[in-house]
């Protein structure tokens, strides 16, 4: 089961079975999924609660339909007329260079918002100074123009920068707001309408909107009916495939016609109104201002009534001329209808998005630690597989090694066995003559006696020869080649599994997240943990390595100081022995020679006396037995090895 499989069963069982209920409207699935997302144990970035945030403000909102076109298309004079005020800057080069998003509130003004997060309240009036790209608004990210217009309850227009702009900037900023928005209004020039940079423009940007766009060509007050006629159906053959309607319109015509509506005027009578008794009631709390007060409310009421009764007529002609009432009617019966579904889809697109993102990016850290993983059962598999192997090489080198010294000792025992001479000895025993007579006399006896010749064996065993001595250099370098061996074959075991580990390591100490809503504690933490793989993952083997290393030395460092320090001693005691028992059995028989005979020592007796005093037996135990004290060793580090694998590291 891999890692991505465990994580899966493992969140199944210990956390959907506690999680709470959430209904199955957007809204529902949006806490859902901020429920899970934005778990504290998942560590969560703010940029994706942000993200999530402006995904739940978007469910409540008004639709939004955007205002886009190519430079200098009427864009903010086709606003101001739907909102029936000059608020927005005109003119004749690209002004609006930032986003702004129309806004309904209870009063009029602007918010101004900072890339780096700070919030500003201003004045209508100064809204020029923060869109005009020809003045310095680089550190402004979008604006918010709050207006208490009925309209802006239902929708929220997006004013963009347009798609022909000279900045690249621009031009993003305006394609990623199109994605997000409910409507698109593409404002042109009835004069510019077919021409091969719109056409290419159209292709580029809008060919995937034709649902929720209208195609706006401005201006027509300009040209004669038969004119606009034949541009509109040219537009819609040309276009077609990109709108969903196509209508002309003069927004200077319907800016001007609006302004003098009867209901727009005395709002904004009632505004200056109210923002007069503002100013006048800040001048001082403590003063009686009760009789200025008193005056505007007569002005007011004046201009009130100067409104009702003034003859709007031609406005109202003006107004109808403009055509501006089929673009709110577009927006009424297309756009909005569609809206919440829209809306919907592309807050559960966008969610997708965020959702793929983050399965991408637990994905990315399972693969990760997947892959630590796989390093070290690869490595539990084929170390298994080493140290087994080398448990039956070493073991079989260190057998040899034992019959290297019973054959030393063979040695011993035959140069001690060739050792063994006749020595003239003499007895006594009575006459058995004098006996007969009455009287006990004894008479010398000679015989002959075995005994070791003690000089000439350590002479050629040990001295002059030094035939032992030889052997058991030969000898000791022979263990010393052993030990090496073992040591630098678990060592290349190991080194072959840090090599492995490091370069696992390499690229995650420095692993950055790629998108901004990925976790900058997870990956912190990735790093943290790649970082210390050592103490994490390498550690407790090296550890086990070094411990086996001296477990090694001290067995190999047993064997060498039970033989090579004690070979010359241990002939001797052999050769002392034997010596005595010779005396004591040749003592026998000079008291009884009919009941005790002489003892002569056979080979086969030296050479047990001689594996007695060389520990020949403990030495057996470990060295030719089925577990040798290496073979012990090899036992406990797989052992070992398999214990540290089942630790659970990535906790």
């Amino acid at each position: 089961m891999s890692m991505l499989e465990e994580f899966i069963s493992s969140y199944k069982k210990t956390y959907l079975s506690v999680a709470p209920k959430f209904d199955k409207t957007l809204l529902g699935l949006l806490d859902k999924a901020r429920h899970i997302l934005l778990d504290d144990r998942l560590s969560p970035s703010i940029p994706l609660t942000q993200e999530l945030d402006k995904l739940r403000i978007r469910v409540k909102e008004p639709m939004k339909v955007a205002i886009t076109g190519q430079f200098s298309s009427g864009k903010s004079t086709f606003l101001n007329a739907l909102l029936a005020k000059n608020i927005l800057p005109t003119g004749i080069t690209p002004v609006t260079s930032k986003v702004n998003y129309i806004r309904y509130g209870d009063e009029l003004k602007i918010r101004v918002k900072y890339n780096d997060g700070r919030d500003e309240y201003h004045d209508v009036e100064s809204i020029n100074k923060f869109i005009d790209q020809r003045k310095s608004v680089e550190s402004i990210d979008y604006l918010t123009l709050y207006s208490p217009l009925n309209m802006l309850k239902d929708i929220v227009f997006v004013d963009t920068p347009g798609l022909n702009s000279s900045s690249q900037a621009d031009t993003a900023t305006t394609i990623k707001v199109l994605n997000e928005v409910d409507g698109i209004i593409w404002l042109t020039l009835i004069d510019n309408a077919g021409k091969m940079s719109e056409t290419k423009v159209l292709e580029k940007y809008l060919s995937q909107y034709k649902n929720k766009s209208l195609c706006v060509l401005n201006q027509k007050d300009k040209f004669s009916k038969e004119e606009v006629e034949t541009s509109v159906s040219y537009v819609k053959k040309t276009f077609g495939k990109y709108f969903s309607e196509v209508v002309t319109i003069s927004a200077k015509q319907a800016l001007k016609s609006r302004s003098s509506d009867k209901m727009v005027l005395m709002d904004e009578t009632l505004d200056d109104f109210i923002t007069a008794l503002h100013v006048e009631l800040k001048k001082d709390i403590q003063a009686d201002n009760t009789k200025k007060i008193k005056e505007k409310y007569q002005e007011y009421k004046k201009k009130i009534e100067e409104i009702i009764n003034s003859d709007l007529s031609m406005n109202l002609e003006l107004s109808k001329n403009s055509n501006i009432a089929k673009v709110i009617d577009f927006i009424k019966q297309e756009i909005q209808p569609k809206a919440i579904e829209s809306k919907e889809y592309a807050i559960k697109k966008d969610l997708g998005a965020i959702c793929k993102k983050m399965i991408s990016q637990y994905e990315l850290f399972l693969k990760i630690f997947d892959e630590l993983r796989e390093e070290i059962e690869t490595f539990d598999k084929s170390s298994q597989k080493e140290f087994a192997n080398a448990k039956i090489e070493f073991s079989k080198d260190l057998k040899e090694a034992y019959l290297d010294i019973r054959q030393i000792i063979d040695v011993i025992a035959t140069e001690v066995y060739n050792q063994v001479k006749i020595a003239n000895r003499t007895r006594y025993a009575k006459d058995k003559k004098r006996f007969l007579r009455g009287t006990e006399k004894f008479v010398k006896i000679s015989y002959e006696a075995p005994y070791i010749n003690a000089d000439e064996a350590y002479k050629k065993l040990f001295y002059e020869e030094n035939l032992v001595g030889k052997m058991f250099k030969k000898y000791s370098k022979k263990l010393s080649n052993i030990e090496n061996l073992v040591n630098q074959k678990n060592i290349e075991i190991y080194k072959k599994f840090e090599e492995n580990i490091y370069r696992w390591q390499s690229p995650y100490s420095i692993i950055r997240k790629k998108d901004k809503i990925y976790s900058d504690i997870e990956f912190a933490n990735i790093r943290k943990f790649a970082a210390r793989v050592y103490e994490h993952i390498l550690k407790p083997y090296n550890d086990e390595m070094l411990k086996s290393r001296a477990h090694v030395s001290s067995g190999f460092e047993h064997i060498s100081s039970a033989i090579e320090f004690n070979y010359q001693n241990a002939t001797g005691i052999c050769i002392s022995f034997l010596n005595e028992k010779m005396d004591e059995f040749a003592k026998l028989y000079e008291q009884n020679p009919t009941r005790f005979s002489l003892y002569y020592p056979a080979l086969e007796d030296i050479k047990a006396r001689l594996n007695e005093n060389f520990f020949v037996y403990k030495l057996e135990n470990l060295m030719d037995k089925s577990r040798t004290f290496l073979s012990s060793d090899y036992n406990r580090i797989l052992e070992t090895f398999g214990e540290i694998k089942k630790i659970n590291w990535i906790s």
